[in-house]
């Protein structure tokens, strides 16, 4: 016992001593170390619970803006929208453009057009974060980082959060989830123009900052993104939250989920001299996406806007369309205009294909007769039947050829027009108070389907294929269908090409009876 007693005494009891010792002079050099390498996580940790959120209300001229304490992020933003306002925002999460989330700021200064939150990170460290509205749209997010102690501090990095997604306009609520992306805006080398990238969970995140010139989250109608200035930004990371639900077939198959799209912009650690201030510049833009008011706006805004395969023509006609209105202030004459100008250009087409139709309805009795007598072979039934298109000089292909050429611009002009922010609330006339939007009567569409019923039956030869004879029977039927929901802009569009050609063809029809 006296040797374990002494051995214990002499040897271990020291020993042990000499360890905590360096333990705690370990303990002691690290934590002083740790303002200097990790301030913001020790001081985060200890304010988890200190104090309870706190929303703070600022208003633009564009919208009400309500902030939240904990990262200073904009928890709720409410456009002030020609139809009403409308919360961008609704969804839970921590706010957009929020930094350092579960650090308490408090407002410390508020003009006209800013507001500026602050922060104490550590004792002798502090963050002040100002937001700055302008008229254009081109807003400004700043954080500034004052070191007053006398030694180097080293920040970890942090982000800047979007999402989880944006609402919309109500018309546009039942498409927003497939309309909300997380995106980003970078240029390609050896390209003119910056692509837009929609990035999801499965996308590699860029290498840099350097890489992309703007990133953040949009729909169909809105746009929210952060554009760096004096600092390069990290990686991105996206992934999709659940922010409601909804009813799947009408509730026959129960609820399911809604998701948006989550976004954060990484900001490297940085590196605060002794008694030194650090500054981090950002521009950003939280709004609609107006064509018009992004052409002169710097960071290629337009970008966001999609006109599809075809769009040249859909910017085009976007533009002609802008020409007309500037001249009428009223864009369904607007578009009735646009339609009158599209069907002089394609006059002559449209001639060619009533005279194709017309020389069709001719000939079918002739047509029926080779196909009764060639019934069992068609081979020769095909060479007859070449040799009576060349006798009469008929073309079949002659028919589709208009169709053909307006297919694409009819596409152009869906694109054009569905994501037109100038026909967002945009009335023509009587029940028509949104051509963004679709007609809430259904009468366009009716009367549209209407138009090409009587059109078909004009130019549906006699003796027609039962089958050919049901397609054109229900084709109308099936067009009124598929343009109900669509923006009554377009299918005004599609009407009045309707009765114009409608118009045409009779005239033409007659003149062809008169000249027999």
């Amino acid at each position: 016992m006296l040797l374990f007693t002494g051995y214990n005494q002499f040897v271990v009891v020291p020993r042990m001593q000499a360890e905590q010792k360096a333990a705690e002079e370990a303990l002691a050099k690290t934590q002083k170390e740790l303002v200097q390498a990790d301030s913001f996580a020790s001081v985060i940790q200890t304010q988890k619970t200190a104090l309870p959120e706190e929303l703070i209300t600022f208003q633009t001229p564009v919208a009400q803006i309500t902030f939240t304490s904990k990262g200073a992020g904009i928890k709720e933003y409410l456009f002030k929208d020609v139809l009403g306002d409308v919360n961008l925002t609704p969804y839970k999460g921590e706010g957009y453009f929020t930094t350092l989330p579960q650090t308490d700021f408090r407002e410390v200064k508020r003009t006209l057009n800013a507001i500026t939150f602050a922060a104490d990170l550590a004792a002798g460290v502090r963050v002040e974060k100002t937001y700055s509205f302008e008229e254009n749209g081109i807003n400004h997010v700043n954080l500034s980082f004052t070191n007053k102690t006398n030694k180097e501090i080293a920040l970890p990095s942090f982000a800047f959060n979007f999402g989880p997604g944006l609402s919309t306009v109500k018309s546009e609520l039942k498409d927003n989830e497939r309309e909300s992306k997380a995106v980003y805006l970078m240029q390609e080398e050896g390209k003119k123009n910056p692509t837009l990238v929609k990035y999801t969970q499965k996308d590699k995140s860029p290498a840099s900052g350097k890489d992309w010139i703007w990133a953040g989250v949009q729909n169909r109608y809105f746009l929210s993104v952060l554009i760096p200035q004096n600092w390069t930004a990290g990686t991105l990371k996206t992934q999709t939250e659940v922010i409601g639900t909804k009813k799947r077939l009408w509730g026959l198959m129960g609820e399911g989920e809604v998701k948006g799209p989550q976004m954060t912009v990484e900001v490297p650690s940085i590196t605060l001299a002794a008694n030194s201030t650090q500054k981090l510049d950002s521009d950003f833009y939280f709004g609609p996406k107006d064509y018009q008011a992004f052409e002169q706006l710097p960071y290629h805004f337009n970008r966001s806007i999609e006109f599809g395969f075809f769009g040249t023509l859909g910017r085009l006609a976007r533009n002609v369309l802008e020409t007309f209105y500037g001249w009428t202030g009223n864009y369904g004459v607007s578009i009735i205009m646009l339609t009158l100008l599209l069907q002089a250009i394609l006059f002559k087409f449209t001639l060619m294909s009533l005279k194709s139709s017309a020389q069709m309805k001719k000939v079918q009795p002739e047509m029926k007769r080779l196909q009764e007598k060639y019934k069992g072979n068609p081979e020769m039934l095909n060479r007859e039947m070449m040799a009576l298109y060349q006798k009469n000089g008929v073309n079949p292909l002659a028919g589709c050829l208009p169709m053909l050429i307006q297919l694409p611009i009819f596409l152009a002009l869906f694109n054009a027009l569905r994501t037109s922010w100038s026909l967002h609330g945009a009335g023509f006339m009587l029940w028509i108070t949104d051509l963004s939007s679709r007609d809430p009567y259904y009468i366009l569409p009716i009367l549209m389907g209407a138009v090409m019923f009587f059109q078909q039956r004009s130019t549906m030869p006699a003796g027609m294929d039962p089958a050919q004879a049901a397609m054109f029977k229900y084709m109308p039927l099936i067009f009124t269908l598929l343009f109900m929901n669509f923006p009554s802009g377009l299918v005004l569009y599609w009407l009045t090409n309707s009765l114009i050609t409608f118009g045409i063809q009779t005239l033409a029809n007659k003149k062809i009876a008169n000249a027999k």
